[in-house]
């Protein structure tokens, strides 16, 4: 090779690659595009505001600046000119360089904004990823030769096939590749090596332009001597991109180091009480994180038990209350900014608790610091929808309603993470059974069947939508529970929210009411449905109301047992001369229906129920109508043996008789949705208060609420302390809504002997204190008590006795009633 000495101005100098640099500017150009393809799959979808914005032009600087900028000079100082010499070698101006530095970021922020543009238009959507895929070759292109451009000691001169195979190289790879992502990557969810290979076509892209466009490249010489300082701006300019590449993969691997201390804990909260999020699409796809996980809370590390026979499941009193409270959150949501600083300072009570006993009797069993834990439960419970909610920037209200089963998780033993396939219940060999395997952990699912809009607000907050069979083994590994038993309860799932929506049964139905004792007398179970287990068994026989004939027809079969029903309805004698032809027509409808029913239900509990003539009423719709539509019930009923199995019977379930009583006060428009708003506030807003007025420095020094609870009964009412203090807020009028709380109290209604402390602990707290009253609410004074010398003495005031209205009896209830008095009571005849 001939030194610089030898060339003059105008001569072209030869060139070569070093094949070492060659591939350092690919890895560098890897280093950034695998980190823009990660922060793409982890941000938002749509442009609305300002972290929106930050986040695309933060995707666009790491490519634009380490993806291609740093792989340009890096790939640039693979080029040998001459014979290798310092002073032949290109040197660059500052002002090209950092136009070169802007330019492809520039580029890329318009290029990721329309692929990331909301539109619900087909057409503009694949219009706006081409345009997508146009200005990120261009990027890249501009970016290359306007870096050239600023070369001071050389002209280079491009071969021209060379120069359009290198547009054509960027332009078709990235528009490949994005459209691939932007159109695949809720496939690629739980999939890294997807987004690497994605990443590594990128970064290929990149570099191929680079090189082809070098490729047979002459370099015309200026004349330019590099001074010292010129190489050492060159060697600056490759030192920032190497460093700059060196921050992108130390980036990248503190991703996978977060990633993976992310998935253990993920496993971690499988051995807890969790409560997970389970939203659907249009098409079915659920809803999950970036982490291809459904968005969860945690609850409680574990449900604290009173007794050791009792568990944490559908039957359990505060499961009910919950399940109801996601069916009208609005009883609640005025309360959990309270019920957040109540947990906090029970926890600060339980770190108290925690130290050393001092005396042996304070170490004794207190029933009602246990009894207590359901309300720290249900306010934690509260607590974790309302922040999952806020991650999820949605309202409370509608994050959706809690699902009927409780599911198990954390089952996975040890030998089933070696590729042991696993089904959800594992068959003990020895009694044939199917044995179900305890988990470590439990999981409450809310769910909600999601519009278009809501859809599209979702992804916007950074979620995404994949399909069962794209996310469900990630999911699974993450709860630690078999991927069939994951299968089969999403599936579940998915027809739950979706029949919230649609299910409505107007019309008249007969039923099947059979009643399972529980053991150890824990009440009842009731058959039903095992897909839809808020139904009994039932046939339609009537798509409307019964008329007034009907229900006397129905009246003559009062009673009967199922075999002299049916053979009354046959009636082959033609014995019955009352039945005309309208009655035999109706006859048969019902025979037809009593004989399918009797397929899907035991045998012998088909032999042995009795009719009941008289209606009942149900409602099923929980959708967002204002009123459900009414249901015409007439039922068989039955009370089975202990031991009855239903194995036989695939469309039967057992479930217990109080959740399945809880669930039918749900429905649009029940009044029971008022009366629990009432009972919730009556409950927690006296707990709630206490807290919120307790100065700061005496709240270490007073015994925890959740520990001990002072109460004054007056009558058969429970009325918090502070309640007769209070005695001129509580009458309100007949327009009041249910969810408004008394007036505020002046001194002057506290009463002559109440303390100057309560005053002030009335004046400064949150004023839960009162009771919640609406008209159906019954205020009694008790007049010839109320100004007596022992109650001034003891400061209460006049005597109070509050009455609430009463929940109605579900259709459940009267059922039950019926069936005891058939079942319990000595009868004769049939």
């Amino acid at each position: 090779m001939a030194s610089l000495d030898s060339y003059n101005v105008g001569d072209y100098v030869p060139s070569h690659f070093d094949v070492g640099f060659v591939a350092a500017s690919y890895f560098s150009s890897l280093c950034g595009c695998l980190l823009t393809v990660e922060m793409l799959h982890r941000r938002g979808t749509a442009l609305g505001n300002w972290r929106s914005w930050f986040e695309t032009l933060g995707c666009a600087t790491c490519m634009g600046l380490v993806g291609i900028w740093c792989m340009h000079f890096i790939g640039n100082r693979a080029i040998v000119l001459g014979d290798g010499s310092w002073s032949m070698q290109l040197v660059y101006n500052s002002g090209f360089t950092t136009l070169s530095v802007f330019l492809p970021i520039i580029g890329l922020t318009l290029s990721f904004s329309a692929a990331e543009y909301p539109t619900q238009s087909v057409v503009l959507h694949w219009f706006l990823l081409v345009c997508t895929g146009v200005f990120a070759g261009l990027s890249v292109v501009g970016m290359h030769y306007i870096g050239n451009f600023g070369i001071t000691n050389y002209t280079p001169e491009y071969v021209p096939r060379y120069l359009a195979a290198s547009i054509i190289i960027s332009i078709g790879d990235c528009m490949l590749v994005l459209v691939l992502f932007y159109t695949l990557r809720e496939q690629w969810i739980s999939s890294w090596w997807k987004r690497l290979s994605c990443a590594c076509l990128l970064a290929g892209g990149v570099s191929a332009m680079h090189f082809t466009a070098s490729t047979n490249c002459l370099y015309i010489y200026k004349g330019d001597q590099n001074s010292t300082g010129a190489i050492m701006s060159r060697n600056v300019q490759v030192a920032v991109a190497g460093g700059l590449s060196a921050a992108a993969a130390l980036t990248i691997i503190g991703v996978l180091l977060f990633s993976r201390h992310r998935t253990g804990v993920l496993k971690t909260r499988s051995r807890k009480v969790m409560l997970a999020c389970a939203m659907f699409d249009q098409d079915g796809r659920i809803l999950v994180t970036t982490e291809g996980v459904l968005p969860a809370r945690e609850i409680t590390d574990k449900y604290q038990h009173r007794t050791f026979n009792e568990d944490f499941d559908t039957a359990h009193p505060v499961f009910q209350w919950i399940y109801r409270v996601t069916r009208s959150w609005t009883t609640v949501s005025e309360l959990i900014p309270q019920m957040k600083n109540h947990l906090a300072a029970h926890s600060v009570d339980s770190e108290e608790d925690s130290k050393p006993i001092s005396s042996s009797s304070s170490a004794r069993y207190d029933p009602e610091a246990f009894s207590d834990y359901s309300i720290i439960f249900r306010e934690q419970f509260c607590c974790a929808a309302a922040s999952l909610a806020a991650a999820m920037h949605i309202p409370t209200e509608r994050i959706g309603v809690l699902y009927d089963k409780i599911i198990e998780t954390g089952t996975i033993r040890a030998e089933d993470r070696h590729g042991r396939r696993t089904q959800p219940d594992t068959l003990d060999l020895e009694s044939g059974k199917s044995v179900k395997i305890f988990g470590r952990g439990q999981a409450l699912f809310i769910t909600r069947q999601l519009n278009g809009e809501d859809a599209d607000k979702l992804l916007n907050a950074g979620f995404r939508f994949g399909s069962v069979q794209q996310v469900g083994r990630n999911i699974a590994q993450m709860m630690q529970i078999p991927l069939p038993a994951l299968e089969y309860h999403l599936g579940g799932l998915r027809r739950y929210a979706d029949k919230l929506e649609t299910l409505e049964k107007p019309g008249t139905w007969l039923s099947f009411f059979g009643l399972i004792p529980r053991p150890n007398s824990k009440g009842f179970d009731v058959g039903v449905k095992k897909d839809d287990q808020d139904q009994l068994p039932d046939m339609q026989i009537l798509t409307m109301e019964p008329q007034q004939w009907q229900t006397e027809f129905l009246q003559r079969l009062d009673g009967l047992r199922t075999r002299p029903f049916m053979s009354f309805l046959e009636d082959r004698s033609n014995v019955d001369k009352e039945r005309g032809p309208r009655e035999q027509e109706f006859a048969s409808s019902l025979l037809k229906a009593v004989v399918i029913l009797g397929r899907t239900v035991p045998t012998d509990w088909f032999r042995e129920a009795r009719f009941l003539a008289r209606p009942v009423f149900g409602h099923y719709s929980q959708g967002r109508k204002n009123r459900a539509v009414v249901t015409w019930i007439f039922a068989f009923c039955v009370i089975a043996d202990m031991h009855t199995s239903l194995e036989s019977c695939d469309g039967i379930a057992r479930v217990p008789l109080t959740f399945f009583s809880s669930r039918q006060r749900c429905y649009s428009g029940s009044p029971d949705h008022s009366i629990l708003a009432q009972e919730i506030h009556q409950e927690f807003s006296p707990l709630l208060s206490r807290r919120m007025a307790m100065p700061s420095r005496d709240r270490k020094r007073r015994v925890p609420l959740h520990r001990k609870r002072t109460t004054s009964n007056i009558g058969s009412t429970y009325i918090p302390r502070d309640f007769t203090s209070r005695r001129s807020s509580l009458v309100q009028s007949e327009s009041d809504s249910v969810h408004e709380l008394v007036n505020r109290p002046s001194k002057r209604t506290l009463g002559p002997n109440i303390r100057e402390e309560e005053i002030q602990e009335a004046e400064q707290g949150n004023f839960w204190g009162g009771i919640l009253v609406n008209s159906e609410t019954v205020v009694k004074s008790d007049s010839k008590s109320d100004y007596s010398t022992e109650s001034k003495q003891q400061g209460l005031g006049m005597k109070v006795a509050v009455g609430t209205a009463k929940q109605e009896d579900t259709f459940v209830d009267e059922l039950m009633e019926v069936t005891r008095t058939q079942f319990m009571a000595p009868r004769t005849g049939y």
